[in-house]
């Protein structure tokens, strides 16, 4: 009962949002920087159900509409943001969600895994 009331207040819009923000500042995010926006809102869109795949297509194309930043450069300030998470971050939580999808070469998932096993994980917890 007191879920649905907050829901009915805030929106399942701002929820969504709100779930995002927690997961990635768990992980170990900062959010000043540029490529934890960019996560987030990718995120945000593939959990509304609208297509972020291929990433430099579609994904990335919208984000650099969006900001008004080249697709190489949304591309980069994700895979820093990534990097910086991986290297500062909440080492055991990023290990136990992404045990599976870690890149054997540089030892953290692509942009692409990152991206889709958070929306997996949060549209899971949705259902």
């Amino acid at each position: 009962m007191f879920f649905r009331v907050i829901v009915l207040i805030i929106g399942e819009d701002m929820i969504k949002q709100l779930e995002i923000t927690e997961i990635l500042l768990k992980m170990g995010f900062k959010c000043n920087h540029k490529g934890y926006k960019y996560i987030k809102n990718l995120v945000s869109i593939g959990i509304s159900g609208n297509e972020i795949l291929p990433l430099k297509g579609c994904g990335y194309t919208y984000l650099s509409k969006q900001y008004d930043k080249s697709i190489d450069s949304i591309e980069k300030d994700i895979q820093n943001s990534i990097s910086y998470c991986w290297t500062y971050g909440n080492i055991d939580y990023l290990y136990k969600i992404f045990d599976n999808t870690i890149d054997v070469k540089s030892g953290k998932p692509t942009n692409k895994q990152f991206i889709l096993t958070i929306i997996d994980i949060l549209s899971r917890k949705s259902t």
